[in-house]
């Protein structure tokens, strides 16, 4: 499909929002519910990965990354349109989930916080938080699916960067008390509408490249949404110490994952190693040793997929003492070995 008539169809229905028009407008009445249940087409809402609140079966426990990412494997991104008229059901996911309007306006419950998100609204959920999407109209939402080691293999020298997205992507990353969402207002913004226009063509096409098309596309994007609207950005309460100290401590190891140890993150901070140990557990819902260890797997992968260093190179670079408790750790991490994920290609 070539770009100008991608956007002549973008307002077209398909046949799955077609399905949930039909579903939406016959809900209305019990009659005409009971009917509609009746003349289900199971085959088509089974092959469509169709949701049916009504049909406990068709409501996944947590969307995975394989629910989106099953017939791209290989694939880091994908933005797609938001099916219009799908049931609002209450899920989380294992991926961060970007949400942009392109058009119209959209109803977002976080957490049992309900956000309207206006036209030009770029809304990011990360993984693990409860929410729902409200579209009952013609508005155009996309949904920009990102894997959450993705941030670390395609963003890596962004989020070396300090600013307020880096730091809402690897507080949630690494601690379990991070933000639960945050949004940009960027209007009529075209380089930001373009953007989206580009990613969705790219993913709709698969053509050569086209991962790493939206990656470089999405980095420009954050790169403008950082550079103009970062003074205009909602987050789900202000800033606080606890956010500003989970951030500085994670730059910290990160910038000296290979060779740090508590007692120098104490020293540069100028706590006690014992005051730090339980500032980090307070802060991150997880001790030091544990996001050390995160930190230090998530750059294996990094040199796993770009480089071509051997196994106890990669080992030593990161850290670890001995080949042999990588390996361990990694396998345990990612129910495979450090060999098994080079040779798959796979960004976990």
């Amino acid at each position: 499909m070539n770009f100008d008539t991608l956007v002549n169809n973008l307002y077209h229905y398909n046949s799955d929002e077609e399905f949930y028009k039909q579903y939406y407008y016959a809900k209305q009445q019990p009659y005409s519910l009971d009917k509609f249940l009746t003349e289900l087409d199971f085959d088509f809402v089974k092959r469509n990965h169709l949701i049916i609140p009504e049909i406990a079966s068709t409501i996944p426990p947590r969307y995975e990354d394989s629910f989106f990412f099953g017939k791209n494997p290989n694939a880091s991104i994908l933005v797609l349109r938001h099916n219009r008229f799908s049931p609002a059901i209450e899920h989380s996911h294992t991926f961060f989930e970007l949400l942009y309007v392109y058009d119209g306006t959209c109803i977002h419950t976080i957490d049992n916080q309900t956000v309207i998100l206006k036209k030009g609204d770029i809304c990011i959920i990360p993984p693990g938080v409860t929410h729902s999407v409200s579209v009952f109209d013609d508005s155009i939402i996309f949904n920009c699916i990102i894997r959450k080691a993705t941030l670390h293999n395609v963003f890596f020298n962004f989020l070396r960067n300090t600013n307020i997205l880096s730091a809402f992507f690897l507080n949630n990353i690494y601690s379990e008390k991070g933000s639960t969402y945050i949004v940009f207002h960027t209007g009529n913004d075209n380089e930001i509408r373009n953007s989206f226009l580009y990613m969705y063509w790219e993913t709709v096409n698969e053509s050569l490249y086209w991962d790493q098309m939206i990656g470089f596309t999405l980095m420009l994007t954050f790169g403008i949404l950082i550079r103009n609207y970062d003074k205009s950005v909602e987050l789900p309460s202000p800033a606080n110490k606890s956010d500003i100290k989970r951030y500085e401590i994670l730059q910290y190891m990160q910038d000296n994952f290979a060779s740090i140890s508590l007692d120098d993150l104490a020293s540069y901070f100028h706590y006690t190693p014992e005051y730090m140990s339980k500032l980090i557990k307070k802060v991150f819902g997880k001790n030091y040793t544990y996001i050390l260890q995160d930190i230090r797997l998530e750059k294996a992968k990094i040199l796993l997929y770009d480089t071509n260093l051997s196994i106890s190179n990669i080992s030593n670079q990161i850290g670890y003492e001995n080949t042999e408790s990588f390996i361990r750790s990694f396998k345990k991490k990612n129910h495979m070995t450090p060999t098994e994920y080079r040779k798959s290609g796979y960004t976990l």
